[in-house]
């Protein structure tokens, strides 16, 4: 989503996550990162704000209702702080 200067859905490096389960999409209207700052996920959200720079990840049995359930982890910021997104992350691919 546009955020900071610059930010277009041609600058998208889609290789950043290069793995077949990562799909990238482009919101231009921030509807995700309205929609995630609206509701308290993880420990994230829920004031309100666009989330962005942010990461979710989720059991393979979440189901996605009215908000989604067995979240496994969250983390904000990512850009400068990606240790936090493999400590998270790397267990559970394990």
């Amino acid at each position: 989503m546009p955020i900071l200067a610059g930010d277009s859905a041609g600058a998208i490096d889609h290789h950043v996550l290069d793995d077949p389960r990562v799909v990238t999409f482009w919101d231009p209207n921030r509807i995700a990162g309205n929609w995630f700052g609206s509701h308290p996920i993880g420990g994230l959200g829920g004031g309100g704000y666009t989330v962005w720079d942010a990461f979710y990840g989720f059991t393979s049995t979440a189901r996605w209702t009215r908000t989604p359930t067995r979240v496994v982890a969250t983390g904000s910021d990512i850009i400068g702080h990606t240790g936090a997104l493999e400590h998270a992350f790397i267990p559970l691919l394990r």
